[in-house]
């Protein structure tokens, strides 16, 4: 066990390394500076001349830190704002001039639905020469709600739901949320059209997509209602979502997408998932480790993904210590168990390090820290993680059919909980092989 124990402190160690590379403060650090003698806001080299308001409107799971990392640079410059986020991830002390709220995810709530009604009643204020700093991070579609009428928040929650239990894809999920709201897709930027939006992006969408992530509320749309329809049907969910929601879509189907505006605004993706990545290989590289990264934008079902994660370790060249991949799973939930894509992920590794005895340590970790409703980042498995779930009275392969993947973690050890890490940019993979623990030995 004491091997074990060693490979467990490395991979966390080297994970949280990948979680400061995006931290989202340093990343808008990174991008925005202010000059308070000629008023000018510059993000990665453009600019934009301060000649009247500034608002800042952070919206996600990362927006705290990015909000408070905003006002750091323009200090006394901003005007007031909005931070909008999830329950329990509202940790940063922020300037009195912003208002602050929590709501839930990933299913909305009212909370979010009157957080939203105050933020565009503040951009709706704005006009010629205001500018307003928009800090998008993941969970933004959630939190940050107002339905179209006469669609209900009740609609758009069992809407979510229905695609979240269908293993709908974030990219799916969006698709057909974004007509359904007056602030997804844009919509939230028209509010002030005459004033320039800077939007600074924490990508937790594989694509890095803008009009995606969060839902773009201040990027227009580019699919149309008759692809949200597609996307239902796909997922055999047109007679399991409010027949409203059908009714909606089916009546914008016949509404053409309005023509972009070319604007002066700025849109700039500042942290993504291949810079965790990147981040957890130069910590490996520290140790003395050989990393390489062997998947990236990955998607598909995470017990798929898990067993494909172990035959993809067996077949790592010699001369690598370890393998790293980044990407983000769905779940088909069948079962009633509890767990989350990423312990999933990790059972599934689990069963198949022990069927091919394959001498490699696996994680699978959200940099959220919120791994679905389990409340931990994921796991980590080895070649001995069955043996120890079945002497505890457990069946993996069980576990694994009801979605019960938390329970067999919980038992056999393996758990990763990092608490919220006020980032977000998908999930990072992880395997370690056995016989390179030697020289992680301090």
């Amino acid at each position: 066990m004491h091997d074990l124990a060693v490979a467990r402190d490395a991979i966390e160690r080297w994970f949280r390394a990948g979680l400061v590379a995006v931290d989202p403060a340093v990343a808008v650090h990174r991008a925005l500076a202010f000059d308070p003698i000629s008023g000018v806001l510059s993000v990665n080299g453009d600019t934009v001349l301060l000649t009247g308001t500034l608002e800042v409107v952070a919206i996600g799971k990362a927006a705290a830190p990015m909000a408070r990392a905003a006002c750091d640079v323009c200090g006394d410059r901003v005007s007031g704002g909005i931070v909008i986020t999830k329950d329990g991830h509202l940790t940063e002390r922020l300037p009195a001039s912003l208002e602050t709220f929590e709501a839930s995810h990933p299913i909305p709530d009212g909370r979010g639905v009157r957080a939203a009604s105050r933020a565009i009643e503040r951009v709706s204020r704005l006009g010629a020469g205001d500018v307003v700093i928009a800090l998008i991070s993941g969970g933004g579609s959630a939190l940050f709600e107002a339905p179209v009428e006469p669609l209900t928040l009740q609609d758009m929650a069992q809407t979510t739901d229905a695609l979240l239990r269908a293993g709908a894809p974030i990219q799916d999920l969006n698709a057909v949320r974004t007509p359904l709201s007056r602030v997804k897709g844009g919509g939230f930027r028209a509010c002030a059209p005459n004033a320039t939006f800077i939007t600074l992006i924490l990508s937790d969408v594989l694509s890095n997509d803008a009009s995606v992530i969060a839902s773009g509320p201040t990027v227009p749309r580019q699919a149309h209602a008759s692809r949200s329809l597609d996307i239902l049907r796909q997922h055999d969910l047109i007679d399991r979502v409010p027949p409203i929601v059908v009714d909606v879509l089916t009546a914008q189907s016949s509404i053409p997408l309005a023509e972009a505006v070319t604007t002066s605004d700025i849109v700039e993706v500042i942290a993504d998932n291949a810079t965790a990545i990147a981040g957890i290989a130069e910590a490996i590289r520290h140790d003395g480790l050989r990393p390489l990264t062997i998947w990236e934008k990955r998607e598909g079902e995470a017990s798929a993904l898990g067993s494909a994660w172990v035959d993809a370790c067996e077949r790592a060249p010699e001369q690598v210590d370890v393998i790293l991949g980044g990407g983000e799973a769905t779940v088909t939930v069948r079962g009633d168990g509890v767990g989350g894509r990423n312990t999933e992920f990790a059972l599934a590794a689990g069963i198949a390090l022990a069927a091919q005895h394959a001498e490699w340590i696996v994680a699978s970790l959200a940099t959220d820290g919120q791994d679905a409703l389990t409340g931990v980042a994921g796991a980590i498995a080895d070649p001995s993680t069955v043996v120890r779930a079945e002497q505890a009275g457990l069946h993996p392969v069980a576990a694994l059919r009801d979605n019960d993947s938390l329970a067999v973690f919980t038992v056999a050890g393996g758990i990763v909980n990092t608490g919220p890490t006020g980032t977000n940019v998908n999930d990072c993979y992880i395997g370690l092989r056995r016989s390179a623990l030697g020289r992680l030995e301090p």
